[in-house]
């Protein structure tokens, strides 16, 4: 079982950029998170998260289904500055809006390693897909 560690991935800027992230641990709601430490954001109200949440699925009765759950959840917030205030000192900048992207996968338990790889292979590429990037880059609904 792999252990717990820092992830670093690239974004998606033209010269992409490394960024690691460190694990900071368990929230209440069971869901592991991992903060922006390298590049160092400005201010930590900025710094990118990952959560990481596995669970065993459970039905009505409490029996195990077979089923294992795992999430992946991306938070990349923005900030603004409003402006200078009446003595001219520019404010610390405050959060804008935060983007999030969930990725969710039911996985049977009875299912291969290789099952499992071609399902996390085909949601990846899935990602890379025109029409998934129209949809996320330029917001355009692919429906007639």
């Amino acid at each position: 079982m792999p252990q717990i560690s820092a992830i670093t991935i690239n974004d998606g800027a033209a010269s992409p950029v490394a960024t690691t992230f460190s694990p900071i641990g368990k929230d209440d709601k069971g869901v592991f998170w991992f903060e922006q430490t390298t590049p160092v954001p400005v201010n930590a109200l900025g710094a990118f998260r990952i959560g990481y949440k596995q669970t065993r699925v459970l039905d009505s009765k409490l029996q195990l289904t077979g089923y294992s759950k795992v999430t992946y959840t991306l938070a990349v917030p923005t900030l603004e500055t409003l402006g200078n205030n009446s003595a001219g000192i520019i404010p610390p900048p405050s959060l804008a809006y935060v983007e999030k992207a969930r990725l969710e996968f039911d996985l049977a338990e009875r299912s291969t390693v290789a099952e499992r790889d071609n399902t996390r292979s085909f949601a990846m590429n899935l990602l890379g897909h025109s029409m998934a990037i129209a949809n996320i880059d330029s917001l355009q609904p692919s429906y007639s």
